[in-house]
């Protein structure tokens, strides 16, 4: 089965994604202290423009950032060329979907898939051959970190509702953006329709987007987690690794992939 997609549904998108999120250090460095007990080899998941990629690079980590929009990584391929820091050097960015990572067996330590809410892009045919994938790139013993968005706040609160405009105040840049949004119960689909209009250094377009996030609960996390091979599943409410509840700020899901029991255990 693969969920690899010809389309390039990000390209838009990734003109003003920065610009929607100008500072990112608190996920870089949440991150990197989850990935610090278990190795130096990490993947970013569906990095996008690869923001956290690199800065995770800097701090010393072999990255691997994989994602299956040109244009994102195009993006983050510009990041990379415009950092003149060696240990910038220590990222890599690979075009790639979420159901064929394109790395070998064991050749990662610490695998995440950040962004609030990537994970919820993937629908039910793609989420749980994700997670076999992220499974076989772990080396037995390594961590997996999943940020996703509060089902609580997407069914309850958000839904049907306008968000924006919103702008940004870089020197000669307006961004705004208003998101018309409906919670379907019985598909457990959050739609959203967004409209976004920039204008960067006296250039003027807009665009109209429109996806759908699944919904699932830590309980329905942690069940397709094990179900793909992992264990000692734990969910957090935010980067302070808080107790999860129906306010927490997201769903932070931290699973292991079991270590291989002693041969003398095998052989019996």
């Amino acid at each position: 089965m693969t969920c690899c997609r010809t389309e390039d549904l990000y390209a838009n998108w990734a003109k003003v994604y920065d610009l929607f999120y100008p500072d990112r250090s608190d996920e870089v460095d949440f991150w990197a202290r989850l990935a610090q007990p278990t190795g130096r080899r990490v993947l970013d998941l569906m990095c996008g423009t690869a923001e956290v990629s690199l800065g995770l690079a800097r701090r010393g980590y072999r990255v691997h950032g994989v994602d299956r929009s040109p244009a994102m990584l195009g993006i983050g391929a510009e990041r990379l060329a415009a950092a003149a820091d060696h240990p910038a050097r220590n990222l890599s960015l690979l075009l790639g979907d979420a159901c064929a990572i394109p790395l070998s067996a064991g050749a990662i330590d610490f695998a995440l898939v950040g962004g609030n809410g990537s994970f919820n892009h993937l629908d039910d045919d793609q989420a749980s051959p994700a997670l076999v994938e992220l499974h076989r790139v772990l080396l037995s013993g390594g961590r997996l970190g999943l940020e996703l968005v509060n089902p609580h706040l997407l069914q309850e609160i958000y839904p049907e509702r306008t968000f924006g405009p919103f702008r940004s105040t870089p020197p000669g840049v307006t961004l705004s953006r208003v998101s018309h949004n409906r919670y379907e119960r019985e598909s457990q689909l959050f739609h959203i329709r967004q409209v976004t209009c920039y204008e960067i250094d006296g250039e003027r377009d807009a665009f109209e987007e429109s996806f759908a996030l699944r919904v699932r609960s830590p309980a329905e996390v942690r069940q397709m987690l094990e179900a793909a091979g992992f264990h000692d599943v734990t969910c957090f409410g935010g980067y302070d690794l808080e107790p999860f509840d129906p306010w927490s700020s997201d769903l932070l899901v931290i699973a292991t992939k079991p270590p291989h029991p002693p041969e003398s255990l095998v052989s019996q």
